[in-house]
């Protein structure tokens, strides 16, 4: 009877070990099934990070990348080869940085207009930081915070213009009938977003192609 009775616990012992070892089994996989759904909405933790023109780009939880210039914090929502097809010539880096100032003028009054004022900074910082520009903040027209007024008319081969402005298209090429004029057209918010970033790669590269380093 004793026997009997110890064989008996011996087996609920065993399955006992065995359910408590199952329930161990169990919680790893769902811990793994976590792990892994939190990864693939967390693009940063894959790896997302990458080097551009010797600057480092960290990706955010939020989804956009970053860098530092000149003490500065920069963003970007898209990488160099996701904006790489906007039309931008060579030329175009050439002059904006090939000169020691140079106006960064928008229309005040744009349906973008605060897009184009985050740019106007961002590109400031980085034509300073990077290639020792100084770039004067403008309107392309008479507005109430007392910013110069400049327009393409105002582009010298010594003091070139950059201006900001809403079109039909979305590119960045030189003024027409002013070639040290060079402009920064965009036809959406979106399409703004996507040639802010496509400049900015552009300035901290040196030049007008693109693609990670």
């Amino acid at each position: 009877m004793a026997l009997r009775t110890i064989r008996t616990m011996g087996r609920a012992g065993d399955n006992a070990s065995g359910k408590k070892w199952f329930a161990i089994f169990v919680g790893v996989i769902m811990l793994m099934s976590v792990a892994g759904f939190v990864f693939s909405f967390n693009p940063s933790a894959q790896g997302s990070n990458f080097r551009y023109g010797g600057l480092e780009f960290k990706q955010a939880q939020q989804g956009f990348f970053t860098t530092e210039a000149n003490g500065k914090q920069i963003d970007f929502f898209y990488r160099p080869e996701d904006v790489s097809d906007i039309y931008m010539p060579g030329f175009v880096v050439e002059k904006l940085t090939g000169s020691r100032v140079i106006y960064l003028t928008y229309y005040w009054n744009s349906t973008l207009a605060e897009s184009m004022a985050l740019l106007q900074f961002d590109a400031a910082n980085l034509l300073d930081s990077l290639h020792k520009v100084f770039a004067q903040a403008a309107s392309a027209t008479e507005n109430p915070f007392g910013m110069p007024v400049i327009s393409c008319a105002n582009a010298t081969s010594f003091i070139p213009v950059l201006l900001f402005q809403e079109a039909n298209n979305t590119a960045i090429s030189a003024d027409s009938e002013n070639p040290d004029c060079i402009i920064l057209n965009a036809s959406s918010e979106s399409g703004l977003t996507r040639a802010a970033d496509r400049l900015k790669y552009a300035l901290i590269s040196g030049k007008a192609g693109g693609g990670r380093e």
